[in-house]
């Protein structure tokens, strides 16, 4: 009897042994295999780690075509329009390289017309009519975007740094004087896809040129001529411009 039962605890033990092992075999298999998906998911350089992301529209070794309507944000003295376009390459998804030309419609808003028609006397402030800039593009920043658990919207968002030249004009009460300056401009900008080759891009740019400037002078009431004017010497002038527009990727 006591052999019988011996017998039967070996067997019992033996059966349970080979379950555990089973199961932990089975638990083994299904363990995570981070190797696998740090391939899968992180490329490796050097000893950091960087993400790699399924772009559905890159921007690597393309053209792109930019046409944009803005307003002036800061200027106190004039309103109006801006037109701009711009022609870009992309070495990469990250830098590029823009040629860009801004035409402005501006004219003297309510507030100095108010003030020619108070005190007889022109501010002292100049109209912007045209510029040219090259800037580097560096972007930094890609996302994806659900709108309503219906649609995913690619987009990204990057800054400019440009050098180049403007046209102004010195408001005065007769024929106003025309200058060129050299100008700098640092731009925010972010840009949504819609396919392949077409993108909705808003720009923020804020430009620095050093820009002659008029004192203020009198007019006369009867025949409306200047009685003086003077030359106020050179300033650095800050414009800002909000622009929208559409790009086309070649």
């Amino acid at each position: 009897m006591f052999k019988k039962t011996l017998l039967m605890i070996i067997m019992l033990s033996s059966q349970a042994f080979a379950q555990t092992s089973g199961s932990e075999t089975s638990r083994g298999s299904d363990k995570l295999d981070i190797k696998k998906l740090e391939q899968k998911y992180w490329a490796a350089k050097d000893d950091d780690f960087s993400v790699v992301q399924n772009r559905k529209y890159v921007k690597a070794e393309r053209f792109y075509f930019t046409g944009a309507l803005g307003i002036p944000f800061n200027d106190p003295y004039s309103t109006g329009t801006i037109a701009s376009g711009s022609v870009g390459y992309y070495f990469n998804e990250r830098w590029g390289l823009e040629v860009n030309y801004n035409s402005f419609s501006l004219s003297d808003n309510d507030a100095v017309k108010q003030f020619v028609d108070s005190y007889g006397a022109i501010p002292n402030h100049n109209l912007v009519k045209s510029s040219y800039f090259l800037s580097g593009t560096w972007v930094p920043f890609y996302a994806k975007m659900s709108v309503l658990d219906r649609s995913i919207i690619y987009f990204d968002m990057g800054v400019s740094l440009g050098l180049g030249t403007l046209d102004y004009e010195i408001t005065q009460a007769e024929g106003n004087i025309k200058k060129n300056t050299f100008a700098y401009r640092l731009g925010i900008f972010q840009q949504i896809f819609f396919t392949e080759h077409f993108a909705i891009r808003a720009d923020l740019i804020n430009t620095w040129s050093n820009q002659n400037r008029m004192k203020y002078y009198t007019v006369n009431p009867i025949n409306g001529n200047p009685v003086s004017d003077r030359d106020q010497g050179s300033e650095t002038l800050n414009d800002t411009s909000l622009m929208i527009g559409i790009t086309y990727w070649h």
